[in-house]
């Protein structure tokens, strides 16, 4: 990870050092509070400054304070910033760097600000209060001249920034004459402390790069000191710009190319046009495009993404999965299968208001990842990992995914049945178009002619004959369509339909599936509504009972799946063949 954050930051403009490690303000961090002191350091008072250009910033321990005298407003109660606000001007008043005058002046204004403190909090309310701060417009708080010049803005100020950062490099070892590990320069000062980097943790015997002694790490992991802002730099830039999370996990994307004109442009391009190349925090790299691939489609695969899953908690950086080489063909394949399915008249929601598309995202790998009704976060990313890698999966594993997550929502809300037989038949074929999954290679066999009808079901099997590539599939499905007429009935005769609750939430065997057929077969009988089924389907489903025979050799989930596609679907067939019938007449 590091070699490749390093390869990155040579995409990147170049910069001082003090320039890697200033993080600025966010965005909506823009109501900024001056405490303005006078050239003998006496109390002005508290300005108000709209914006947060050129500001000069970087964050310290929670418990700490940070590297430069500004400091972002952490509740409504000022008192804290204050306080931590203060600790970074103690500081700077001892800095070697700063000039004998500049430190008389911090002096004086500490003086200042301790005689005065209560005045000076009231003003910092009062002034918060009129800046109208919110979610969106969030305060900060800076040391200032009269003229509400900011210290930060100190020359003095960027070269004790820079000493302070590689001086917390220096907290696992630091060796004067090392050869760096991330880009091979020899004789160079190296350090060993990367908690700063949120990578691994000193204080956590046996996670750090020395093992169990902290002072050891810059023997095992020894890094230079311009590769440590660099790196800082540029993880700094893609958790603000490249990373956002997807079906719950948090990810980040790293462009790279071998090519010395694409790396020079990529380069360009982000600096010439950051913003445009900012990922929304939900990117959805199933379903969303990104600009950057749509810019540099002329160059083919010559730009390519490293594609990394990670957590990030407290100290703690963990990769969980990662993609070495996401090509942008690979997401317009992603892209165009995706549209594909939305396409597929079959699989859309018809509502009397409008028609739902079935739209593939990440989210809805999510949804069929655990056995049940709720998500495996290993499940998905190793799915994920796989789609976006163009490698197959189990696809028995995948089937018992979609199975399960279909008889768990029937179980607990059979209204929803239909819905997630269309996700997870959606999801299906998603997955094959992809190659995210592989069908069983087989010879078609020699009773399918026999088994599969001349009728709108017949047509559709054959349609998706990649996976119904059985007669027992067939069976499977036709029963579905079958039953679906069945509860159909009821519901006209009846206002319910007790009927599915024989099926619906279950796994199905061979018998379960013979029963349904001859007591759906009574039931229409019953209500006297043979007539539906007794000139098409029902000696369709007869006719591919007998071709079945004996044989039965698909598990009970490919049984449950190929029925509850048949319940779900039966009647948006009909109606699709219907009207393609009369679109020819």
């Amino acid at each position: 990870m590091f070699q490749r954050f390093y390869e990155f930051s040579r995409c990147l403009p170049e910069r001082a050092a003090w320039e890697r490690l200033n993080e600025g303000m966010p965005e909506n961090y823009d109501r900024g509070q001056a405490l303005c002191f006078d050239a003998a350091g006496g109390w002005v008072g508290c300005k108000p400054y709209n914006g947060n250009q050129g500001v000069v910033y970087r964050s310290g321990p929670p418990n700490g304070t940070d590297l430069t005298p500004c400091c972002k407003f952490s509740d409504a109660d000022p008192t804290k910033t204050l306080a931590r606000l203060k600790r970074a001007v103690v500081q700077l008043a001892e800095a070697e760097e700063v000039s004998v005058e500049g430190r008389d002046w911090l002096a004086a204004t500490l003086a200042t600000f301790e005689r005065e403190s209560e005045t000076i909090l009231a003003a910092v309310r009062e002034a918060r209060a009129a800046a109208g701060e919110d979610a969106d417009h969030r305060g900060y708080l800076y040391w200032a001249d009269a003229a509400m010049a900011p210290v930060y803005g100190w020359p003095a100020v960027r070269e004790v920034l820079v000493r302070q950062a590689l001086r917390a490099f220096a907290g696992g070892g630091v060796r004067e004459s090392g050869c760096c590990a991330v880009c091979g320069g020899a004789g160079r000062t190296v350090y060993g402390n990367y908690s700063v980097l949120a990578c691994y943790n000193l204080n956590n015997p046996g996670s750090i790069a020395g093992g169990f002694r902290a002072d050891a790490a810059h023997r095992n992991f020894p890094v230079c000191g311009d590769c440590a802002l660099r790196i800082t730099d540029t993880i700094n830039l893609v958790e603000g710009r490249l990373s956002a999370s997807m079906a719950g996990q948090t990810y980040l994307i790293l462009p790279y190319s071998n090519d010395p004109e694409v790396r020079e442009e990529l380069g360009w391009r982000l600096e010439q046009h950051p913003e445009r190349y900012r990922l929304d925090r939900t990117a959805d790299l199933v379903a969303d495009e990104l600009e950057l691939v749509d810019d540099f489609a002329a160059r083919g695969d010559q730009l390519a993404f490293a594609l990394v899953f990670y957590k990030k908690q407290n100290a703690a950086w963990r990769v969980q999965a990662e993609v070495q080489q996401l090509l942008p063909s690979r997401l317009r394949a992603l892209h165009r299968a995706v549209k594909e399915i939305a396409a597929a008249p079959d699989l859309i929601q018809v509502d009397k208001k409008e028609d739902k598309p079935l739209r593939i995202t990440a989210n809805t790998f999510r949804d069929f990842s655990d056995a049940g009704l709720k998500p495996s976060d290993e499940t998905v990313r190793d799915w994920l990992s796989a789609l976006f890698a163009a490698r197959a999966i189990d696809r028995r594993h995948f089937l018992h995914a979609l199975v399960a997550r279909m008889v768990a929502i029937g179980r607990r809300d059979p209204k929803l049945l239909h819905y997630t037989t269309r996700q997870a038949w959606g999801l299906y074929r998603f997955a094959r178009r992809t190659g995210l999954i592989v069908p069983p290679s087989v010879k078609e066999h020699p009773v399918m002619s026999e088994v599969i009808p001349d009728s709108a079901y017949g047509r559709y099997v054959r349609e998706h004959q990649d996976f119904f590539h059985r007669p027992e599939l067939v069976v499977a499905f036709l029963t579905g369509c079958y039953v679906a007429q069945v509860t159909s009935v009821q519901h006209q005769e009846r206002g319910g339909a007790p009927f599915a609750k024989k099926f619906v939430g279950r796994v199905l065997t061979r018998e379960q599936l013979r029963r349904l057929y001859r007591e759906g077969h009574a039931k229409l009988a019953q209500y006297d509504k043979l007539g539906y089924v007794i000139t098409g389907l029902d000696p369709d489903l007869a006719n591919a009972w007998i071709y079945c025979g004996d044989t039965w050799s698909i598990s009970d989930e490919e049984a449950t799946f190929a029925f509850t596609l048949g319940y779900s679907l039966a009647y948006r067939i009909g109606q699709l063949d219907r009207a393609a019938a009369e679109s020819a007449a």
